[in-house]
């Protein structure tokens, strides 16, 4: 097969970002200094978890009516983030009021802290996250970054009871944008993160969003999980399948080696993949990442078969020399194309078959309008 993996140079010099996490912390701190009247600085530096610290500039920070209020500008890096630029606002008041059933209540040594979801902030309607279902969209890093910098800024030496009321102004159409839809996260974005960095590549956010859509399915009691490359083959397959929830058909992108892998390990009892020719072709190589910018790949392997079918010697030159396998199946008889799919389709499943272990599979394949071709494997 003449599937090669392209040289590809990672560069080193690419630009760490930081956390939508990071930057609530740091506009918590802003809000706490302006609510106490100590005139914060345009730049407020913020505790890690690692042990760091970092500067973050304030886009504003004021005290209004009662409140301190923050606001810092997120900055993501080279990371290609949707919410980079976004503005991340915390207003902090004195409170008496008890917390909602969707609020957070968190103590800083004396103090308590009602931790509350406004504008653009999402709210857990499903189970598998971070996040309970119920609760403002707010992880657990995040939250306990607030209170060891509010701490580190003042806040606690008192018996005192304070709101904090996070809000992304244009939260609720940058969600749109993510898999919080899918992931059962309505009305806007999640404060993330871990570290409070957000790494200049997407590859690994990706994988991590994977097996958290995989877990949350499985965690909802689903014995079975599909997996698909695109809007094409979701659809499809939410056609072919209609007893399955939406949140159980998952979007892999290139990354079918970690998500079977991740499949196998949450515990499924089924996957069904779900492809397209291209892919399919890919697949049957063994290839554990599929992304036409890292994989070249050849049509030579096709001629080769074709010319084993018994497909004429001017249809397998055409063949060898096609850009792509869709293009190469076109001057084939429909039989011939039946036979092409059905042999790679059987090496695919083989090659699949070894990142899942003994849980059950079936490979379906689709043409571009996303009807159903053949399957393979345990239907």
């Amino acid at each position: 097969m003449v599937l090669d993996l392209m040289t590809r140079k990672v560069k080193t010099d690419l630009k760490r970002g930081f956390s939508t996490g990071a930057c609530v912390a740091a506009a918590a701190v802003g809000a706490w200094l302006s609510l106490k009247n100590k005139a914060p600085e345009d730049v407020v530096k913020l505790l890690f978890p690692d042990g760091s610290r970092h500067s973050f500039k304030l886009f504003a920070s004021y005290r209004d009516q009662g409140f301190g209020v923050a606001v810092v500008r997120k900055d993501a890096g080279d990371d290609p983030d949707i919410t980079d630029k976004a503005l991340f606002k915390v207003k902090m008041c004195e409170t008496e009021r008890h917390p909602q059933s969707c609020d957070y209540e968190l103590y800083c040594d004396k103090a308590r802290i009602i931790l509350s979801g406004g504008l653009g902030v999402g709210l857990v309607t499903r189970p598998g996250l971070d996040a309970e279902p119920g609760k403002w969209a707010l992880n657990p890093i995040p939250r306990q970054m607030i209170i060891d910098n509010l701490k580190a800024a003042g806040c606690g030496r008192e018996p005192r009871s304070y709101r904090l009321t996070i809000e992304v102004p244009d939260g609720e159409r940058l969600a749109q944008k993510t898999l919080n839809p899918l992931l059962g996260v309505v009305g806007g974005i999640s404060v993330l993160g871990t570290s409070g960095y957000v790494e200049p590549y997407s590859n690994s956010a990706y994988i991590k969003t994977i097996k958290i859509l995989l877990s949350g399915a499985q965690r909802a009691g689903c014995r079975d999980a599909a997996l698909c490359t695109g809007g094409r083959t979701a659809k499809a397959l939410g056609h072919d399948f209609p007893e399955m929830p939406e949140f159980s058909i998952v979007r892999i992108a290139d990354f079918i080696a970690d998500s079977l892998k991740i499949a196998e390990e949450v515990g499924f009892e089924r996957v069904i993949v779900a492809c397209m020719a291209g892919k399919l072709y890919k697949y049957s190589a063994g290839l554990e990442y599929t992304h036409a910018h890292t994989v070249r790949y050849s049509c030579q392997d096709l001629a080769v078969i074709a010319g084993n079918l018994g497909v004429g010697d001017d249809v397998v030159s055409r063949c060898r020399q096609s850009a792509s396998v869709r293009e190469a199946f076109s001057y084939l008889t429909p039989q011939e194309v039946i036979l092409m799919q059905n042999y790679l389709g059987c090496k695919a499943l083989e090659a699949l078959q070894q990142w899942l272990g003994k849980v059950r599979l079936e490979l379906r394949l689709y043409d571009p309008q996303g009807n159903f071709l053949q399957s393979w494997g345990d239907a």
